[in-house]
């Protein structure tokens, strides 16, 4: 239908449009002029803040962000377009996906015009918008509005009314706000008094927010109208154009930074197989290097600075950070915003001192005086606090990398200053003389299995379907040497051949790189690795996460640059496995059959880095379900969103002094949902939650490993 033709005992279809400039001295009037000179100066200025940022940013260390420029092309359309992550929560979510989608429209609809009036009108005397087309961009271009001006609406009433305490909100914050709704304000407003000055034409209804304003101002004489219209107009172009020119700094930065942000993540990220793998140092640049981990701003890489002017503050990462929920020192919204205040302060002062200077490397910076990165900007509590969870990852809406930023400042204390905890440094020297953390005699490793079980090392006999990386606290830890006892004997009743490596196994080294010891966790690496390699290892599983993760990832990584004893490269041509995988496979495909009931109410506490980092959700789940008479129940916080236990980056091996203690948090988690068991699937975790009932004097529940809870219902 001509929809121009129920207007047509008035209006032809080509006088169905508007005019242009209208009251502004029209189309060949001078403000035609003075709209281009403020593109110019507004693009100028956007320009002028954007490369200011990226020469900062250049100041930090290289690194490669630019292949694979299609996955790349589609992470911004994933986070960016379709605004995956930031619409998981449901009020903000919303809210900002108004702004976008908001403003995305009506940047088309402004498109649109522009080309009318600057190419098709201008160069060629023939308008687009008119007839149906026009009537159909007047509408969308109301909706867009309204969308716009709902999510400002929100946004007031969540920033200054509910004011939840992640936001810290600040003039900048304020200033961009009001800025946006004056934009949209001023945009119907100048429409409605146009409306109200062309005597209210019938087709304008289309513009029925306009449509409407109208009526407000017709009591108003024409000169009046005029001048209000005036006036509004400018508002609408002059703040049009400050936000034009100010999304590349300040609170709006994020409109842009945040963009070229998630262009450059980290597209390991995007896999469960390589998900928050960390970046491993070569083993030469402890040869050559003066210097290991981040203990100055320009020792970070240009896309960790850019990361701290991405951050949108919206501290969706501090409402799931553990350490902070716990009355901890640590946000990590705070080491973005500190991080960007020491780059802000330093890196001007570093880019002064290389001025000229053919060989940066040799630019003597220590004898800058500026606040230090750690101790002035960032604290050590701080960085001590992180538990490597990677809820703050998993939960930015732009991708920023706090833990791998946490980590090099960890190196750095570490590797350069000596400074640690001195729980750690016990457990470092044991890592060091017995390869466990605990102290015990390596040569003890492989005692916990009883004889009868007739598992044999690999050294006896290297021709298994599977090797069992043991990990240290099954070795040597009397209560998770039962849950390793269990899978044993569950393998062996589904038919699998299993083999250890006994004394020849060492740490899997996750607590030495996680906690800023990398020098050590290369040992106990290439131990491990130069052993799978003897044996000639393919399938590997095991029982504790972390042993899981960094086997899987990051001896992986070290591989491609690590060499062996005798100097010969390293391999990691194996898979592997965590246990829940092998035990729901075991059960699905009938190779054993549950026939115990627990008649109990169950919940499970996800792994981080069985769940955030590798995606392991379903299995342990699966497992548990299948357990006749288990009536299982979901904690609060689960999947994604679950809470750490307290002990992942090395926290195992710190006492805890701050706050609350994370795994008595947790477990109020479990008690809150009415269970009376408590099922983890890493021993860590275990030993945590247990240490949480006990603790907490909760005595009707009881904590149990998924491979326990399995052996108890087999058919023996």
């Amino acid at each position: 239908m001509n929809i121009a033709k129920l207007y047509s005992d008035t209006y032809n279809a080509e006088d169905i449009t508007r005019e242009s400039f209208f009251n502004i001295g029209g189309p060949h009037g001078f403000m035609r002029w003075g709209i281009y000179i403020l593109l110019v100066i507004s693009a100028s200025y956007l320009a002028y803040t954007l490369i200011r940022r990226v020469i900062i940013w250049r100041q930090g260390k290289g690194e490669l962000r630019t292949d694979f420029p299609e996955k790349r092309i589609w992470a911004v359309f994933k986070y960016v377009f379709l605004q995956l992550k930031i619409l998981r929560e449901s009020y903000a979510g919303i809210m900002h996906a108004a702004f976008f989608f908001g403003f995305a429209g009506l940047f088309g609809v402004t498109l649109l015009i522009m080309f009318q009036d600057d190419f098709t009108e201008l160069f060629f005397h023939t308008r687009i918008l008119y007839g149906n087309f026009y009537l159909y961009w007047s509408f969308f271009a109301e909706i867009f509005g309204i969308i716009v001006l709902v999510g400002c609406i929100m946004a007031l009433w969540r920033r200054y009314k509910v004011k939840p305490s992640r936001l810290d909100t600040k003039p900048t914050d304020t200033f961009a706000l009001v800025l946006i709704t004056i934009i949209t304000v001023t945009g119907f407003t100048t429409e409605g008094i146009r409306i109200a000055l062309s005597g209210f034409p019938k087709f304008e209804v289309w513009s029925f927010v306009g449509y409407i304003t109208a009526f407000a101002f017709n009591w108003m004489g024409i000169t009046a109208m005029e001048v209000v219209h005036y006036i509004s107009w400018w508002i609408h172009v002059l703040a049009a154009f400050i936000f034009i020119g100010i999304i590349a700094s300040d609170k709006l930065g994020h409109v842009l930074i945040s963009a070229l942000n998630v262009y450059f993540m980290n597209l390991k990220n995007e896999s469960s197989a390589t998900k928050f793998t960390m970046p491993i140092i070569p083993p030469s640049e402890f040869e050559t290097a003066e210097s290991f981990g981040v203990g100055s701003i320009e020792q970070f890489t240009w896309k960790q600075l850019m990361d701290s002017d991405a951050c949108t503050r919206c501290g969706r990462c501090q409402d799931n950070c553990p350490a902070w929920l716990t009355e901890k020192p640590l946000s990590p919204k705070k080491i973005q915003i500190d991080t960007k205040s020491a780059m802000d302060e330093r890196v001007p002062m570093v880019m002064e001192a290389r001025k000229g200077a053919e060989d940066l490397a040799a630019v003597d910076l220590t004898a800058i005086e500026s606040k230090a990165l750690l101790g002035d900007h960032i604290l050590d509590d701080e960085i001590w606090s992180c538990t490597n969870c990677a809820a703050c990852m998993e939960a930015c809406p732009v991708n920023i990398e706090h833990v791998p930023k946490i980590n090099d400042m960890r190196r750095y204390k570490v590797l350069m200053e000596a400074s640690l905890a001195p729980e750690l440094q016990t457990t470092f020297s044991n890592l060091e003389t017995n390869f466990n953390p605990y102290g015990f005699a390596f040569a003890n490793r492989g005692d916990w299995l009883p004889a009868d079980l007739g598992v044999k090392t690999m050294a006896e006999d290297p021709e298994v379907d599977f090797l069992y990386f043991v990990g240290s606290p099954a070795s040597y830890d009397k209560k998770t040497q039962k849950i390793a006892i269990a899978f044993v004997k569950i393998m062996q009743k589904a038919g699998y051949k299993i083999g250890i490596l006994g004394a020849e196994e060492a740490d899997s080294g996750d607590a030495a790189l996680r906690g800023g010891n990398e020098y050590l966790f290369h040992a106990l690496a290439t131990q491990n690795l130069s052993t799978f390699k003897a044996y000639g290892v393919k399938k590997i599983v095991c029982t504790c996460p972390h042993d899981y993760n960094v086997i899987k990832k990051e001896y992986r990584e070290f591989s491609k640059v690590g060499v062996d004893a005798e100097g010969n490269p390293l391999e990691a041509g194996y898979e592997v496995y965590h246990h829940s995988e092998i035990l729901a496979d075991i059960i699905k495909n009938g190779k054993i059959k549950l026939v115990e009931g627990i008649n109990a109410k169950v919940t499970y506490h996800d792994s981080c880095f069985l769940g955030r980092y590798n995606e392991i959700y379903d299995q342990p789940r699966n497992i548990i379900k299948a357990v006749p008479g288990s009536e299982y129940v979901e904690m609060s916080r689960h999947h994604g969103k679950s809470f750490c236990c307290g002990a992942g980056g090395a926290r195992m091996f710190i006492e805890e002094h701050l706050g609350t203690r994370i795994n008595q948090f947790r477990t109020r988690d479990a008690q809150a949902t009415g269970a009376q068991v408590i099922c983890t699937a890493c021993p860590f975790c275990f030993t945590m939650l247990s240490d949480g009932l006990d603790e907490l004097g909760i005595e009707n529940m009881k904590t149990i490993d998924i491979a326990e809870l399995v052996y108890n219902a087999m058919e023996k």
